[in-house]
């Protein structure tokens, strides 16, 4: 072997072996846990199988009050959520202990928030956003037409952009952060379809948006969805299904059921955060 090829074989075999670090620490640094909000109590979700074990109770909870959405943020060491989005919604505070606080009703300078949908949040510019609705003078109004800033210490909140178009998708019903941009879903059961659509958080600056560039998928009972890598993963609590949608290959796989011990009661998952497992 000539030293040549030698060294060339050297350097080739150096290469390698830092790029499989770099995908080890990558990957390491993805590494946590996946949980639920089942009724009142937090659970831990198998991405792979679908399987829910127990984790928390959260005890002192209004009876009948229903949360939904959840949102973890490092930097806060809380998740976030939702309590009945649909009268008179608030923001609540839980800790990893199952310990809760009410952060407060969400509200605006000069308009009601009337309901609420999605929660999610922009790490990079450190802001949780809602999806809600502002439109209470419409009758039977059912769109979340607006994205708000919310405020973690007070639930004030802003509205920094709206979605108004026909024919649809002209709603929020969830909404997560990929890449540096803000990906809405609007699920019209009437079309068996579910729209996936992205905005960039430099157009939040009050405008009405179009959303112009959209994927769909079939309609699914989604109640919350979480971003993992590139998949978004949701459940469908009607067939009690565990899917995803890749959102970079643009393609949804069912990965099974959700199911679990008896324990946890009946399963209706209503919200979906990853948590580090250095935070667990």
């Amino acid at each position: 072997m000539s030293r040549k090829f030698s060294c060339k074989l050297a350097f080739h075999t150096l290469l390698f072996v830092l790029l499989a670090l770099a995908v080890l620490v990558d990957v390491q640094a993805q590494m946590g846990i996946v949980v639920g909000i089942n009724g009142h109590q937090m659970v831990e979700v198998n991405l792979e199988s679908g399987e829910l074990l127990p984790m928390r109770e959260l005890e002192g909870l209004p009876a009948g009050a229903e949360l939904r959405n959840l949102v973890y943020i490092p930097r806060d060491t809380a998740f976030y959520s939702t309590m009945n989005a649909h009268d008179h919604p608030e923001l609540i505070k839980i800790r990893t202990t199952g310990t809760w606080e009410r952060v407060g009703h969400f509200e605006t300078n000069n308009q009601k928030v009337h309901f609420c949908e999605g929660l999610t949040y922009d790490e990079a510019n450190d802001l949780l956003y809602l999806s809600a609705s502002l439109d209470g003078d419409i009758e039977q109004d059912q769109n979340a037409e607006a994205i708000l800033t919310v405020n973690r210490n007070n639930a004030r909140c802003k509205m920094v952009a709206t979605l108004r178009q026909n024919p649809p998708p002209d709603d929020f019903d969830e909404i997560a952060m990929f890449q540096g941009r803000l990906f809405g879903l609007d699920g019209l059961p009437d079309r068996n379809t579910t729209y996936i659509y992205p905005f960039s958080p430099a157009q939040f600056d009050g405008r009405e948006l179009f959303a112009g560039t959209k994927q769909n998928i079939p309609y699914f009972t989604m109640d919350d969805v979480v971003v993992i890598g590139q998949l978004l993963y949701f459940p469908d609590h009607t067939t009690q299904g565990w899917y995803y949608f890749d959102l970079l290959a643009r393609r949804w796989h069912q990965v099974g059921r959700l199911h679990g011990p008896a324990s946890i009661g009946p399963i209706k998952i209503t919200g979906l955060a990853y948590l580090p497992l250095e935070q667990v």
